[in-house]
């Protein structure tokens, strides 16, 4: 069995996409799902997913909300359980194959599965990049996560301890703490330093790296390549991160319509993605 968490607060995504998602995954992992979705309103979710509300985290909830530092809640002890091995997915990853593939490599090495940050590798040799800058680790981006929870119980200690520093005592531009406490992924990179790895290209990426182009938009001769073609195929989870990338609006584009999001490009030509998120907001309902 392998365990998938959400963590949803506010209403950017409704219970019946979550239900969808979950439903999703379900129908095409290979192995038993346990889902837990970590709220402030479990309000119409499936009976399948066990619900918590969030842990208490007095006066900082709304501060948290900034950075999605809420998301760190997947670590308080008790929500999860910590022997399974578990994937994190934000609500605007894609769901494309058998979820289960993420968890394999995990099985094998342990440590902290994150998205791909730097273009360059720096996660294979460690060591090299603290020659030249002090305190160096990998900062992994955070919309899919593969770890045990039994690893990492001690995340929440020191997040609190940190950002308690950071808020109470004005820190704002002291390296690294204000840059280790912005937002949850530069904490989870912070705290599993020496125990990033990233999910390989061929089975989860990012809209915006894997369909968009830097500067120029490319995206059309990119995807004729057929090593390209090949990969995207064996992609299970796809994320579209961005605020041009949301499902509420994916689902409504145009072919031929160009996108920028930050400094990438590229031409619309993705009807089968349109279609997906409109199933996300859709099909579920019907199964409630």
């Amino acid at each position: 069995m392998i365990q998938v968490v959400f963590v949803k607060w506010g209403d950017r995504y409704s219970a019946t996409h979550v239900n969808n998602t979950f439903l999703e995954i379900r129908k095409l992992c290979s192995r038993d799902v346990k889902c837990v979705c970590i709220t402030d309103d479990a309000s119409g979710l499936l009976e399948d997913i066990v619900t918590h509300p969030f842990p208490d985290w007095g006066d900082w909830f709304e501060a948290l909300k900034k950075g999605c530092r809420l998301k760190l809640s997947m670590f308080h002890e008790g929500l999860l359980d910590p022997d399974l091995p578990t994937l994190f997915f934000d609500l605007d990853t894609m769901i494309l194959g058998d979820v289960a593939k993420l968890v394999a490599p995990l099985e094998t090495t342990g440590g902290m599965y994150m998205s791909r940050g730097h273009f360059i590798p720096f996660w294979r040799f460690i060591g090299l990049p603290r020659i030249f800058v002090r305190n160096y680790f990998y900062y992994g981006n955070s919309p899919m996560l593969a770890f045990y929870p039994r690893d990492f119980v001690g995340l929440i200690d020191d997040f609190k301890k940190e950002f308690s520093y950071v808020r109470w005592r004005g820190i704002t531009h002291k390296w690294p703490l204000d840059r280790i406490c912005k937002t949850d992924e530069r904490f989870i990179s912070y705290h599993a330093r020496d125990r990033v790895r990233v999910f390989p290209k061929h089975l989860a990426i990012k809209f915006t790296t894997e369909y968009m182009t830097p500067f120029f938009d490319m995206t059309q001769k990119l995807g004729k390549l057929p090593w390209v073609k090949r990969r995207r195929a064996s992609q299970v989870a796809l994320t579209f991160s961005g605020h041009v990338l949301k499902p509420s609006l994916v689902k409504d584009m145009k072919q031929g319509q160009k996108l920028t999001s930050r400094h990438y490009r590229m031409t619309w030509n993705y009807p089968e993605f349109s279609e997906y998120w409109t199933r996300m907001d859709s099909i579920a309902q019907k199964k409630l």
